[in-house]
């Protein structure tokens, strides 16, 4: 099945995943895993810098599209002890992205909104980071609005509409969310629509020289249907009404490669993947997936 027939099934799943489905607390950091130090399989593009994804498979080869209700039906990533230590152990690299492109503005941030907040565990780190202090969450659906925490006030929602008036947040943000949106511009309008101040944005850059057909079918099955560059990311987000502030990329904190790895192979990952971007950010995300976060403020929209 194509790209475009894939987002045509998709399409036929009705309003439930219309906008987006939300469910992202486990989603891996980095889908390549292990994969991160092997072998380079690409043929470099001369025109274009790019790497030709044709290079490990025949010309008619076609990504498989998952099933996106059975894939978002149940608890994204599994349920059970394992499945919530690895989402507490994103929740905090999520939450230190946000302090850390918030920071100097906390003082005008009371307000704050979680769009896809599956579980709640990011919004439970932003409110004992003491981000705002008056906190809320949404997910598509309710079913798991019930395992967040009581103090926090969580709501389920269409996929659509966001569920609040104009300009009520100082803070919207949605962590890992957009990689799995169909209708990215409309999420994006609808978050710019409730946000008063500022909009925080992140997703794994998945497009680079070490990207090929296999590593981007190992995204789609988790419902990555959509794929970025830093650059990419950043035009999404300035032709989608926002006025992009600061663009950072992200390395992960080292639980999150021990969590897949060895410590031996952790520290190498850890210490290899930092060290190249503290060289250079640019270099850095044209080798390995890091996440990328956007601070924006709402801009003016497009008019056709």
């Amino acid at each position: 099945m194509s790209i475009s027939r894939c987002q045509a099934k998709t399409c036929s799943l009705g309003s439930y995943f219309t906008q987006s489905a939300h469910r992202r607390d486990l989603r891996p950091s980095n889908p390549q895993g292990d994969r991160a130090f092997s072998p380079v399989f690409f043929k470099f593009s001369a025109s274009k810098g790019l790497p030709n994804l044709s290079k490990t498979s025949t010309a008619t080869e076609s990504f498989r599209c998952p099933d996106l209700k059975e894939l978002y039906s149940e608890k994204y990533g599994g349920r059970g002890p394992r499945a919530d230590e690895w989402r507490t152990i994103c929740a905090i690299d999520k939450a230190s992205n946000i302090e850390h492109m918030v920071a100097g503005l906390r003082p005008s941030i009371e307000s704050v909104l979680d769009v896809g907040c599956g579980t709640g565990v990011v919004l439970e780190q932003i409110a004992e980071k003491k981000i705002g202090n008056r906190l809320a969450g949404i997910e598509v659906g309710t079913e798991l609005s019930q395992h967040a925490r009581k103090d926090l006030h969580i709501r389920g929602y269409d996929g659509q509409t966001i569920p609040y008036e104009d300009k009520t947040f100082d803070l919207v943000y949605a962590t890992h969310v957009l990689e799995h949106v169909l209708n990215e511009r409309e999420f994006l309008y609808e978050l710019r629509r409730v946000s008063r101040k500022y909009v925080y944005v992140e997703v794994p850059c998945e497009l680079h020289l070490r990207s090929s057909r296999q590593s981007l079918q190992r995204s789609l099955d988790i419902g990555h249907i959509n794929a970025y560059t830093a650059e990419s990311f950043a035009l999404t987000l300035e032709t989608s009404g926002l006025r992009v502030d600061r663009l950072k990329l992200f390395e992960h904190q080292y639980a999150v490669h021990r969590f897949h790895s060895p410590a031996w192979l952790a520290i190498l990952k850890s210490v290899t993947r930092k060290a190249m971007l503290g060289l250079s950010e640019s270099a850095a995300g044209r080798i390995f997936t890091y996440h990328c976060g956007a601070l924006c403020r709402p801009g003016p929209l497009l008019e056709t």
